[in-house]
């Protein structure tokens, strides 16, 4: 194989492809990408077994053939030359890559053992128009914890049935948020479980138009020039509807701005923040019991509540005012240090208190 390709196109590439090898054993075949040089254009793969992504260019080849050969070294090479194009030829199982005064020679694999790709055209699909998804993965992404004590937490749940429900939780919080979806919907509930890992790596492809497949093993995300793969969670999401008050005593519409920088000043000396509801303000105090030291502060506001007290950890408060970006949001309370609602225009996010 034989072809010229630009300096930044090959390592903008090899920087996507990157995130779905093996970084721990470099010797592995997982650890190389696949490029396989056609006539009009060059493909190239990843694949961990865990998840994988294959991409288009269209860049045609002076002469076609494949290769495998371990991405972070061609990386590596690609990262410190200069920008304009380098020359790469497969020759003697060794990969020749030139520029300018410069040569190098990497050692090639043999492509029979580059784990496939799984085939998905047979496969439900969904479509997507705008980059709403990859938006709401980023957000959920803030909820989720890889250390979770259910292995299932440790990814998002997609509930798909006439809309697209995404689920995520830590156990100290709960975020849910539906979307309309186009394409195959089904009369029964389907419900995947998707890696954090790889909701990122979509969140971060993925813009505008895209479709996904899947199964109940395995996922897919298209679009014009890209195929990520990723193996599914096995397991069941526990039951999380219980969990969202269907009703609250009282429900107070509150500027999102004044919330996070009252919450950001009580940050700075504790981890965990006092709200207090006043009929004229909102007070916002650190607890010490965890730091001597002590912030306070207050925001305006209309409450038809006094001294009804929260505490919560102001990390949690945070992340989900942070995920609404709506100029104000919905406070929704029913008991003191009861979980409570944060939410608008369909994301919710319910917060645990924190026992004191």
């Amino acid at each position: 194989m034989k072809f010229i390709i630009a300096k930044t196109e090959l390592e903008a590439a090899l920087k996507d492809l990157i995130a779905f090898t093996n970084k721990k054993d470099m010797v592995n075949i997982t650890s190389h990408v696949c490029i396989e040089a056609k006539t009009d254009a060059l493909i190239f793969q990843a694949n961990d077994l865990e998840m994988g992504l294959c991409l288009t260019l269209n860049i045609p080849a002076q002469e076609t053939g494949s290769a495998v050969l371990n991405a972070k070294y061609l990386l590596d090479i690609i990262s410190k030359l200069e920008k304009g194009d380098l020359l790469l030829e497969s020759q003697d199982n060794f990969m020749h890559v030139h520029f300018k005064r410069s040569k190098f020679k990497l050692p090639l694999l043999d492509k029979e053992y580059f784990p496939s790709f799984p085939t998905y055209d047979h496969l439900p699909v969904v479509y997507f128009d705008d980059s709403t998804l990859s938006d709401y993965f980023k957000k959920l992404a803030q909820v989720i914890t890889t250390n979770a004590s259910k292995y299932e937490f440790s990814g998002v749940l997609l509930a798909l049935q006439e809309n697209l429900e995404l689920v995520a939780t830590d156990t100290k919080r709960l975020s849910v948020v539906q979307m309309e979806i186009g394409g195959t919907t089904s009369a029964d509930r389907q419900e995947l479980i998707l890696p954090k890992r790889a909701m990122l790596e979509v969140a971060k492809l993925f813009r505008g138009d895209f479709e996904m497949r899947y199964d109940k093993n395995m996922i897919f995300f298209k679009n014009a020039s890209m195929v990520l793969f990723a193996k599914l969670i096995s397991g069941k999401y526990p039951h999380y509807q219980n969990i969202i008050p269907s009703t609250f005593a009282h429900q107070l519409e509150c500027n999102t701005q004044d919330f996070k920088d009252a919450i950001n000043i009580t940050q700075a000396l504790g981890a965990t923040t006092k709200i207090i509801f006043r009929p004229d303000k909102i007070e916002f105090e650190t607890l010490q019991t965890e730091n001597p030291s002590f912030a306070s502060t207050f925001v305006e506001a209309s409450t038809p509540l006094d001294g009804f007290v929260i505490h919560a950890q102001a990390r949690h408060l945070l992340d989900a005012l942070s995920a609404l970006s709506t100029p104000t949001f919905d406070f929704c309370l029913s008991v003191e240090n009861q979980p409570f609602v944060i939410q608008k225009n369909g994301f919710i996010t319910v917060v645990m208190p924190v026992a004191i």
